[in-house]
C-alpha cells in the first residue's frame, strides 16, 4: 500500500515506522527542514520538505498514486485542507485527518474530503477513562471510529513479556504485534522473536483488548 503522511512529528514518525515494518511504501511531507533531516536519517521513507496544503508539494509527493493520505500536523485547518486537496484534486481514495479540537471532528466530515477524523483529545480522554497509564501503553492511532488502535508499549524490567518469545505470549486473537523497535533497529517480528528490556512493541488491537495487552506485555 502507498501511504502519504503529512506531518513528520512524533505521531507521524511512529506511524511511519509501523507501516514500513509491514512493508508499506511511505512518503512523508514535513515543512521543517531540520525535522526532515532527522526523518531521512532514521527512516527508509521518502521525505519531502514542504507544505502539505500546497498543490505542488502534494504533486511532488506523487499523492495521485497514494492509496491513503494521513494528515497529522498540529493544525486542524491544515489537516483538513491537505485531505480535501488529496481527495478532490488527486482522487486519493481514502483520507484520514488528525483533529486536535473535538468540535472539529463532525465539521470535518460534513465539509467533505475527510473519510475519517481522529481526535487526539478523545484518545487521551479514552485512555484516562480506561485507567490505562500513559507511561505504560500509548495509543498512536485509532481506526474504525475508535474500535481498532495501533498502540506502543515499552518492555520494562518487570514486564511479564521480558525475555519471552512472542509465540509464548497468550495474545488474544484481536491483537497482533506488528513491529518491535530495538534501539535504532526495526525488527519484523515472528513467533521466535524474543522481547528484551527497552524494546518498544507496536501492536494492532481492538479497544476492548488494550487492557489485556497491557497485562501481557
Amino acid at each position: 500500500m502507498q501511504v502519504v503522511i503529512v506531518g513528520g512529528g512524533n505521531v507521524g514518525y511512529s506511524l511511519t515506522r509501523a507501516l514500513l515494518s509491514n512493508k508499506h511504501q511511505v512518503t512523508i511531507i514535513e515543512e521543517k527542514s531540520a525535522r526532515c533531516s532527522g526523518l531521512v536519517k532514521d527512516l527508509k521513507a521518502v521525505v519531502i520538505n514542504g507544505d502539505g496544503t500546497n498543490l505542488k508539494t502534494l504533486a511532488d509527493a506523487e499523492v495521485q498514486n497514494a492509496d491513503v493520505l494521513i494528515a497529522l500536523t498540529g493544525r486542524d485547518e491544515d489537516n483538513l485542507i491537505a485531505c480535501q486537496l488529496a481527495h478532490q484534486h488527486f482522487k486519493v481514495p481514502r483520507t484520514i485527518a488528525r483533529v486536535s479540537n473535538p468540535q472539529n471532528k463532525e465539521l470535518f466530515k460534513k465539509l467533505g474530503g475527510v473519510n475519517m477524523a481522529v481526535c487526539t483529545t478523545e484518545i487521551i480522554s479514552s485512555l484516562v477513562q480506561e485507567e490505562v497509564s500513559l507511561k505504560d501503553i500509548i495509543t498512536l492511532l485509532t481506526l474504525k471510529e475508535g474500535k481498532v488502535a495501533i498502540v506502543e508499549k515499552e518492555i520494562g524490567e518487570s514486564s511479564p513479556a521480558k525475555d519471552k518469545k512472542i509465540m509464548e505470549l497468550a495474545l488474544p486473537e484481536e491483537c497482533v504485534i506488528i513491529s518491535v523497535i530495538r534501539g535504532s533497529q526495526i525488527i519484523f517480528p515472528h513467533g521466535q522473536t524474543t522481547l528484551k528490556v527497552k524494546d518498544k512493541v507496536l501492536a494492532l488491537t481492538t479497544a476492548q483488548r488494550k487492557a489485556t495487552l497491557q497485562q501481557i506485555i
